[in-house]
């Protein structure tokens, strides 16, 4: 059967033979499967066509690289980069050629086949090395994963760029702080960091923190007391950016065991109030324990007057508090768990539990269901001609009862300076990897 008959099988039902005979033809087949991978009209799957491609390996190396730069669209460009990552190719100095291409999509395409390699890729750290400064943020982006997952073995060939003269110094420090953490850094460069947070801490200005996790805020400049309440040592100095940026890096880090549980951002003192980020106490639970949560509301009010707890992601509209005054709890919700709510209190005056559904039930008759412009338009009115009132959220309750942290901004008033302290599970394990804003 001729090739462009196989191409044509790769649209039917039975697509295994098709696919095979392409293979056994190798090279002779690139040409004419790539060509249906970037014909966004053609009956055949795309992924079908791709993972001939993928199958046949070096041979369609440098047709993909091509079609990846000259793709007629973004879709086209995707699917060839797409393919392109999962050639089988055993040599991975095959690829090692498109760190240098003109083109950065292909440069950070290659880094992220050699980050996908893992460990396998220890040769060719140099390479990637060289991309640090690469002038396409993506690129470097992508090379900072890919010598994270590459390893410790990576660790070495940076320590040697750190301690030569050349301009890559810089990124190297980054680098070494993206693989190993704060321990693969000897003593001069973390004494440089710390030199460099106490310049910024002294004229920093709180920002609006971007919130997805659990929080604890008690009404207290008492830092050494609040560390000693919940269980956390090793403090270090950080300034506000750099601590929210180590809770949202590991509450979104995808890599690494135990890497939500190691550390907590302790605030400074905003508005009369010290915030903990992460969760002290039930650090190895994925989920949240509301026995638990109370308790800990309960023995931190006792020590401090009052405790709060909330909670908010930025995947979904979950959203909790628990509010604790002098060992007793005063109100408790979860969105996900409205039957275990306890009590209730006035921030949420004026505001709607968010479990709650207000709306008439033909709210959105006759609004079709993709059309999202409409909806919203529908849901705007809907709710102004019933006066309906906005959700309760941690944020709008935090703003009336405590620190709303989305809302920090020059007018918060800020006391002392944030630190970053080990739980127990961060003294035996260390700070997680990753580079950090300071």
């Amino acid at each position: 059967m001729e090739i462009e008959e196989l191409v044509e099988g790769l649209a039917g039902a039975e697509q295994r033979p098709a696919v095979e005979a392409l293979v056994a033809f190798g090279e002779a087949a690139v040409r004419p499967v790539l060509d249906v991978l970037c014909d966004e009209e053609s009956p055949v799957d795309w992924s079908t066509s791709a993972v001939v491609l993928r199958r046949i390996g070096l041979p369609a190396l440098d047709p993909l690289i091509e079609a990846m730069v000259t793709a007629s669209s973004a879709e086209v460009a995707r699917r060839c980069r797409w393919a392109h990552c999962g050639l089988e190719i055993d040599d991975l100095s095959a690829f090692v050629p498109g760190l240098s291409h003109p083109h950065p999509m292909v440069r950070g395409n290659t880094a992220y086949v050699l980050q996908v390699k893992g460990a396998a890729a220890l040769p060719y750290v140099p390479d990637l090395i060289a991309l640090l400064d690469d002038p396409d943020e993506d690129v470097r982006r992508r090379v900072l994963w890919a010598l994270q997952e590459i390893g410790p073995g990576a660790l070495s060939s940076l320590r040697d760029v750190r301690r030569s003269s050349g301009r890559l110094r810089r990124r190297a420090l980054e680098a070494l702080v993206a693989v190993g953490g704060p321990s693969a850094l000897d003593d001069r460069d973390r004494e440089l960091i710390r030199r460099l947070i106490r310049v910024k801490l002294a004229t920093e200005t709180p920002e609006p923190m971007h919130l997805c996790g659990t929080w604890y805020a008690v009404p207290t400049g008492d830092q050494a007391a609040v560390l000693d309440a919940a269980g956390l040592s090793d403090p270090e100095a950080v300034t506000m950016r750099l601590g929210a940026s180590a809770w949202i890096h590991d509450h979104h880090a995808f890599t690494g065991e135990h890497r939500t549980c190691r550390r907590i951002y302790v605030t400074p003192q905003l508005d009369g109030w010290t915030l903990l980020f992460g969760d002290p106490f039930d650090y190895h639970d994925e989920e949240i324990d509301a026995a638990a949560v109370q308790d800990h509301c309960r023995e931190l009010s006792l020590r401090f007057g009052a405790a709060h707890w909330y909670g908010a992601s930025c995947g979904d509209s979950w959203t909790g508090w628990c509010l604790a005054e002098k060992g007793e709890i005063v109100r408790y919700y979860d969105l996900e768990e409205p039957d275990e709510q306890v009590g209730s209190h006035p921030a949420e005056d004026g505001y709607v539990l968010p479990h709650i559904d207000a709306f008439p039930d033909n709210a959105f008759a006759g609004v079709g269901i993709n059309d999202s412009d409409a909806f919203l338009a529908r849901y705007l009115q809907v709710k102004k001609d019933h006066a309906i009132p906005d959700d309760a959220h941690a944020t709008t309750v935090a703003a009336r009862a405590s620190v709303d942290p989305s809302a920090l901004g020059p007018e918060t008033d800020v006391q002392g300076h944030g630190v970053v302290a080990l739980t127990p599970c961060g003294r035996e394990r260390g700070h997680p990897r990753g580079a950090l804003d300071i």
